[in-house]
């Protein structure tokens, strides 16, 4: 049985292909996790939770001759995650759907359009900050990440002294490029300016330094700035059912459909991110 229920709604393969289209293309607009986390799955519908190995921040291989020594990687912990629904529902009106259908006109998704925006939010606030009542962590939650404090971001150059620290950081504890930047909007918005008399723009330097690359998004507190290790040994977003669109339901003469995806965020390495808060003054 399709979980979808797709042949039970009232639009035809067309109007499903046009639907599809719009709700992906805007979750690719909005989200920002997806852009630098490299993804796991999809794994199903039928998968509820998922282990996740905890490995040490820092350790060495063996060097010798035959490879006599045995010292496989140690298994910090293994975590069992849940991997949540995140969903908004939206209605298709009758009426549209009569005109669409009798008149010729275009149909108006724009009811799709905002369930797939309020969806790509709350991912992106999942991978961010977590889910305490479901015991996910997320990156600027996540116990054992290096939390440091930074003066702000008023200063001309001080986000790139952050970021140059950040990334000293993350070296010596072992984990090595590429690394990305998430910041909120207000501090991205102030590394637009002059990186002292160079005539480059701050974000540019900044930019420079990282091959994951800069990310903006408003789901990001504008006290925050992380520094995150990406590769896949650290983290990954495991993904049970990409984001799609299912039937609900027709009542009193409209009918209910859903923008659903299930997804969690695997955290292997806490020491991988590097979470600077602006301190505040005693």
């Amino acid at each position: 049985m399709d979980f979808l229920l797709r042949q039970d709604a009232p639009i035809n393969e067309t109007e499903w292909a046009e639907l599809d289209d719009t709700v992906h293309q805007v979750v690719r607009r909005q989200v920002v996790g997806r852009r630098f986390l490299q993804l796991y799955g999809p794994l199903g519908a039928e998968v509820e939770v998922i282990p996740t190995d905890r490995s040490p921040g820092y350790d060495l291989g063996q060097v010798d001759m035959v490879g006599s020594h045995d010292d496989p990687v140690a298994l910090a912990g293994r975590i069992y995650q849940k991997l949540p629904m995140l969903h908004k529902d939206f209605i298709l009106f009758w009426r549209d759907l009569e005109s669409s259908t009798r008149r010729g006109l275009p149909m108006d998704w724009s009811m799709a359009q905002a369930a797939a925006s309020f969806v790509a939010r709350v991912e992106d606030q999942l991978i961010l900050h977590g889910d305490s009542a479901l015991h996910i962590e997320g990156l600027t939650t996540v116990a054992g990440r290096h939390v440091l404090e930074t003066s702000g971001w008023a200063e001309s150059q001080s986000g790139y002294r952050d970021v140059v620290t950040a990334i000293n950081h993350l070296a010596s504890a072992g984990f090595y490029p590429p690394y990305t930047v998430i910041i909120g909007t207000e501090g991205y918005a102030a590394w637009h300016r002059l990186f002292g008399n160079s005539g480059v723009l701050e974000i540019d330097q900044i930019r420079k330094l990282v091959e994951g690359g800069v990310f903006v998004t408003p789901q990001m507190p504008n006290d925050s700035l992380l520094v995150v290790a990406t590769s896949p040994e650290n983290m990954d977003l495991a993904i049970g059912v990409d984001t799609t669109v299912a039937f609900l339901e027709s009542s009193a003469m409209n009918h209910a459909f859903r923008v659903l995806e299930t997804l969690t965020l695997r955290i292997k390495r806490p020491g991988a991110i590097c979470h600077f808060n602006i301190s505040t003054p005693s």
